[in-house]
């Protein structure tokens, strides 16, 4: 069982709230069963989690992998998988996932080269006449989902 850290010996942070803030949390935390603090450390850790090793990241894709052996939606599974294996690559890549420095190293370069392919790709593409179609031939929507989050959405 894992030690806690006592309150004395742990970060303190204060923050000024604008008015009726501090109800509206008071609130949440009240109807949550936690306390203020619980809650405002709840938000944040689902807002800023702590990054991942390498190893904890593989486990997840491996999972992942798994997982689309099992069946389900095959096309979402996949796209999903590819998602999570780029944003990996990119983390190794950007020294946000630690990893051994020649490991990251192949990792960049080859992220690169892959980069670089798919720039020209995209030159050829545009040069075609059916870019912005699907494979039925339907032109594709290609409107922006941004919302509203500042931080985007919790991890």
């Amino acid at each position: 069982m894992a030690m806690k850290t006592p309150a004395r010996d742990q970060d303190k942070f204060l923050v000024r709230l604008p008015d009726g803030l501090r109800e509206r949390i008071k609130t949440g935390a009240d109807r949550a069963g936690m306390s203020m603090n619980e809650a405002v450390v709840w938000v944040l850790e689902h807002h800023f989690p702590a990054p991942q090793t390498l190893d904890e990241k593989l486990d997840q894709l491996a999972t992942m992998a798994a997982i689309l052996k099992k069946g389900g939606d095959p096309e979402a599974s996949v796209d999903r998988l590819i998602g999570q294996l780029h944003e990996t690559v990119d983390e190794i890549a950007k020294g946000k996932l630690p990893a051994p420095v020649d490991f990251k190293q192949r990792v960049k370069d080859q992220l690169e080269r892959w980069q670089d392919e798919m720039a020209e790709a995209a030159q050829y593409d545009a040069l075609s006449p059916f870019e912005g179609l699907d494979d039925a031939g339907a032109a594709q929507d290609r409107r922006s989902t941004d919302n509203d989050e500042p931080f985007g959405e919790p991890l």
